[in-house]
């Protein structure tokens, strides 16, 4: 009985120390990259430029591949589900392209991917993407994925020893983020090659998967990669904090007496990411300081260096994010960034944009138009303008609210004056006009133009503009 008994122990014990072990896992899959491929080919946000000159590049020749990634481009993968105990400020929604790169980082081939979306889009639509996914899986084959199986595992080997500082330095973390993360279901490093030496390189966190493109022919990219690594996985302890601690955040934010304080939140998940991940994480795994660029934007990468000693101090204490900690930030961000109510690029990351067409195709060109010129971090977009559900939205304070008017002007005018009637909201045919709203302590900026086709002429002019003053009025060339 005795022997039988440590026998249990002794297996328990290594079965255990076997799950831990396991929970942070290094993993490539074809489905993923497949994906990644198409994705990137056709130019959808978050994708690296890099990664697309070079499949453009390759490809441009074949017709029938450019056909395949214009086709691809069309596809409306972005159905909204929405979580409604989430603060409206915070990650209240995911879309149906989320699910659907977690479901590409667990497939073990299409088909399986084909049955693991069932129900996440229209069938029609998931019957194209599949047929896509087939069309395009040859030439990922060729181009790709078959030369770069030697690199994929030269980069999984030298991650692998990183495995368990990654556990320690994900517990300080989520006791800092205050989330509770069952650590059954694992941490997922996913990684895809981009076949450069030098280049950019982007990761999105989805689900529980950290899915990572890396710089194949560069032998030291993993250095890099394990910072975006801590990186992501900040995203997803950020979002997957419970809503009681969300709603308090949002609340310590919005009851702050700073005129700075909903410009702070608006790049407050980043830049913690950002001073985590590729500060504080570094620091921890290469014994130093990173003195390279942390983020490639000035103003994230800005309040992450100042939020660095504050951030340090409360990971050596054991303290987790509280109203002193969000009261210090919005501080740091106001001394680094003293201008920032004026500054264009800081309020265009996040905001509320109103339009009048109800065509898809110019719904998508106004999104993924104003992604081209500014660094958006959330966007509430809503048409026509004057329904019943864009004017209740119109008194929400401390949001920057972009008005396209491309159509029916003269009473989309006339229907946004009557919702402002203490500001005169007035604006010239072809012209940008700036309004400081004081009631609601937002930004109101209209785009009064005769045709959509000046939509990008307008986005140029205003993304020129380093600073928004009151009263200003720009002619759109």
């Amino acid at each position: 009985m005795k022997i039988l008994l440590l026998a249990f122990i002794a297996c328990f014990i290594m079965s255990y120390s076997f799950g831990q072990n396991n929970f942070i896992q290094i993993e490539a899959n074809k489905t993923l990259g497949l994906f990644s491929f198409l994705e990137t080919s056709s130019g959808q946000l978050g994708t690296s430029s890099s990664f697309q000159k070079f499949i453009n590049d390759s490809l441009k020749n074949d017709q029938q591949f450019v056909q395949l990634v214009e086709t691809y481009s069309k596809l409306n993968l972005n159905y909204s589900l929405r979580r409604q105990e989430f603060p409206n400020d915070r990650y209240s929604s995911t879309t149906a392209k989320d699910l659907l790169w977690i479901a590409a980082s667990n497939s073990s081939n299409i088909d399986d991917f084909n049955e693991r979306i069932i129900g996440l889009l229209p069938h029609q639509t998931q019957v194209q993407l599949i047929t896509m996914f087939k069309k395009a899986e040859p030439y990922y084959t060729t181009l790709i994925w078959e030369k770069e199986q030697e690199n994929i595992t030269r980069i999984q080997n030298q991650l692998e020893p990183y495995k368990d500082q990654i556990k320690h330095l994900y517990l300080n973390i989520s006791q800092f983020y205050n989330t509770s993360w069952d650590t059954s279901i694992p941490f997922k490093i996913m990684l895809y090659p981009i076949p450069l030496r030098n280049g950019n390189t982007t990761a999105i966190p989805k689900g529980n998967a950290l899915i990572c493109g890396f710089l194949s022919n560069n032998e030291k990219d993993y250095k890099d990669r394990l910072g975006v690594i801590i990186h992501e996985m900040c995203h997803i302890l950020y979002k997957e904090q419970q809503p009681d601690v969300q709603h308090q955040i949002d609340e310590w934010f919005a009851t702050s007496k700073s005129p700075y304080a909903s410009l702070a939140y608006s790049f407050f998940d980043e830049a913690l990411a950002t001073v985590l991940g590729n500060g504080w994480a570094f620091k921890q795994l290469h014994n130093g300081i990173d003195t390279n660029e942390w983020y490639n934007n000035k103003h994230i990468d800005g309040f992450a260096h100042a939020l660095f000693p504050l951030t340090e101090s409360y990971l050596v204490d054991g303290k987790h994010i509280d109203q002193e900690f969000v009261n210090q930030a919005i501080d740091l961000f106001e001394k680094k960034f003293p201008k920032a109510t004026e500054e264009t690029a800081i309020l265009m990351n996040s905001l509320q944009l109103f339009a009048n067409t109800d065509k898809e195709e110019e719904i998508n060109a106004i999104a993924d138009g104003i992604h081209t010129y500014f660094n958006i971090r959330s966007m509430w977009l809503s048409t026509p303008t004057l329904s019943k559900e864009s004017k209740e939205t119109f008194d929400k304070k401390n949001t920057t609210k972009l008005f396209i008017i491309e159509s029916d002007n003269i009473n989309t005018l006339k229907g946004i004056q009557e919702t402002f009637p203490h500001i005169n909201i007035q604006t010239p045919l072809n012209t940008i006009r700036v309004i400081k709203d004081d009631t609601s302590k937002s930004t109101i900026i209209i785009m009064n133009m005769n045709s959509i086709d000046n939509l990008n002429s307008a986005y140029k002019i205003l993304s020129d503009i380093t600073y928004l003053e009151n009263e200003m009025t720009y002619k759109i060339q």
